[in-house]
């Protein structure tokens, strides 16, 4: 899917507003595509920028919500392997439709999965689609399903060109060591990865984001 692929996994932990604002700095800077691996601090929720705060917290009273700049639903985060994959304007896959987009990731990781010996892994079909506010109980067109259930949604935003999908993989059982796990993923969308770290002024200017926008209310009580 691309011709070289940055690879981050997760040295330390995060809350959910600094993995937001992570996206957002890499967002702003990224020069080729890049996977980001979470690591979470505890379990969240994260939710859609459209989505309304009163709908979210009736469903989830005692944990911190956190509002995406990306559109979807809500997720619950935790025990799921959380990425984001950032790509800069330049790159071919950054011109594509979000629909076209979304389509030709989840077919790459439906592929990946099965070659893994999962089965049963599809593309959501236009009869299997649900309404609701939560991510993983309302099947979206080209989610990934598997005997039914929803085991992958995503959403995306673009800025400058430049394009973030954040996904949220869960329900498919043992995937053993995730970090493993995670290099394979990364080598099914590339043949040349390469490993990095997050550079200390991308993290620092993540944490003032983190502070200001994700961590506010104003943000996150917005609708």
């Amino acid at each position: 899917m691309f011709e070289e692929l940055d690879l981050l996994l997760p040295e330390r932990a995060f809350d959910a507003p600094m993995q937001m604002a992570l996206d957002e700095v890499l967002l702003r800077t990224v020069m080729k595509p890049t996977l980001r691996i979470y690591r979470w601090t505890a379990s969240c929720v994260t939710f859609g920028y459209f989505q309304k705060i009163a709908e979210v917290r009736a469903a989830h009273r005692n944990l911190v919500l956190v509002r995406r700049k990306t559109g979807g639903g809500i997720v619950e985060h935790g025990d799921d392997l959380t990425f984001s994959l950032i790509i800069p304007g330049m790159c071919d896959a950054a011109a594509l439709s979000p629909v076209m987009f979304y389509k030709k990731l989840h077919q790459a990781l439906a592929e990946f999965l099965t070659h893994g010996g999962k089965k049963g892994i599809h593309l959501a079909r236009e009869e299997e689609l649900l309404a609701g506010p939560s991510c993983f109980s309302a099947p979206a067109r080209d989610d990934l399903l598997c005997e039914g259930k929803k085991i992958l949604g995503g959403a995306q935003c673009r800025s400058g060109g430049n394009l973030l999908y954040q996904g949220s993989l869960q329900g498919i059982g043992d995937v053993g060591d995730k970090m493993l796990f995670s290099e394979a993923f990364a080598r099914s969308l590339s043949r040349n990865v390469t490993g990095s770290v997050l550079p200390f002024s991308m993290i620092e200017s993540a944490t003032n984001l983190a502070k200001n926008r994700y961590g506010s209310e104003s943000w996150n009580e917005r609708r």
